[in-house]
């Protein structure tokens, strides 16, 4: 009977997660199908699965406008420097709050690195455009990517500080013991072994920036379009053209997912050690 049981529990298991599997997979399914269809099998009804004439004129049409090539290389550099400036100061912060937790000031500062974060991203926007719009930096690639970074630094500091409080403080006493100064101590010690963490910190900033639509949309132009920016342009009054729009929506998909990929081992690793609390 509790033989029976179990597996009626283990196909039961399989059968919900192959459902949500296939909720979650099938929007990418979607994407990349309609990606590849001609105007009319993608506006088709009843939509059309498998039977259509698959076209890689979507892509060709994309990679034949200076455009699309110019903004690709916009949202690599703003998400690039962003992120390596965000975690930079954010692994320095989080090393403050982990090492040192008595301080004046810490809990306002932990409170405000949370509101900071958990307010709408419009109520930022407001003050952030006048102060762009009056100091004439609109439009400009380091403001956006200065924005970009202390947008998202209360998330990096949050995330990294679990990672180096499992670091052991005997480690930085044993080092500082053999003469090492602050900063060899973070660059030989903490830094290495927070390797996990930072390598997680760095995917979900990179892809919050990667993502990112309101900062560039409303103190952003021509010369700081991102590639969410471009493929809302797809959506007009008129008429949406699903086609390009998917493809655009697939290339976008490919870095990030090529980077999670890659660093994939360092990011179950660091969740890993940064769920473990004493």
């Amino acid at each position: 009977m509790s033989v029976q049981g179990s597996r009626v529990g283990r196909v039961a298991t399989y059968a919900t997660l192959g459902v949500v599997t296939f909720i979650a997979l099938f929007p990418v399914f979607w994407t990349v199908s309609t990606s590849i269809k001609n105007t009319r099998d993608s506006i088709a009804d009843p939509p059309k699965f498998v039977d259509f004439a698959a076209t890689t004129k979507n892509y060709r049409n994309l990679f034949d406008k200076q455009e699309f090539t110019r903004v690709v290389k916009t949202t690599v550099l703003i998400t690039g420097w962003s992120t390596l400036l965000c975690v930079t100061a954010g692994a320095l912060m989080a090393y403050a709050l982990a090492r040192h937790r008595r301080f004046p000031g810490r809990r306002p500062l932990e409170a405000g690195l949370v509101v900071v974060r958990a307010i709408p991203g419009i109520v930022l926007m407001v003050p952030l455009y006048q102060i762009v719009s009056r100091l004439h930096l609109y439009d400009k690639v380091p403001v956006m990517v200065v924005i970009y970074a202390a947008v998202n630094l209360p998330f990096s500091v949050w995330l990294m500080t679990s990672f180096i409080e499992q670091i052991p403080v005997e480690l930085e006493e044993a080092a500082r013991t053999e003469g090492a100064g602050p900063f060899s101590v973070l660059m030989r010690v903490v830094f290495p072994l927070a390797v996990p963490g930072l390598a997680a910190t760095m995917i979900f900033v990179a892809l919050l920036a990667w993502n990112e639509f309101l900062i560039p949309v409303l103190l952003g132009g021509d010369n700081t379009k991102t590639l969410p920016v471009y493929i809302s342009g797809f959506v007009s009054n008129r008429n949406l053209d699903w086609g390009p729009m998917a493809a655009a929506s697939c290339l976008a998909i490919v870095p990030i997912a090529l980077l999670t990929i890659a660093m994939q081992r360092r990011l179950v690793s660091g969740l890993s050690s940064g769920a473990l609390k004493d």
